[in-house]
């Protein structure tokens, strides 16, 4: 599992939050976790992160199609 996570976390912008200061963060809120863990919480919350992100560009572009096609009702489809 853990190859799979570090294989597809590469795909993301470049990360701001390092393992350390995930694990220090997690620490202080009383969670206590080893590096791995701490390492497939990030890939988690950055996965969810760019699932949001292109959601939200999927439903503004969407949203834009959506005021076009009422402006151009008589339009033809050719």
């Amino acid at each position: 599992m853990n190859q799979f996570l570090s294989q597809n976390g590469g795909g993301f912008s470049p990360r701001k939050v390092s393992v350390d200061q995930a694990m220090r963060l997690l620490g202080r809120n009383g969670i206590s976790v080893t590096r791995e863990k701490a390492e497939i919480i990030l890939d988690f919350l950055y996965l969810i992160a760019k699932t949001y992100r292109t959601q939200k560009e999927h439903a503004s572009c969407v949203e834009f199609d959506l005021k076009n096609e009422s402006n151009n009702e008589q339009r033809p489809l050719y």
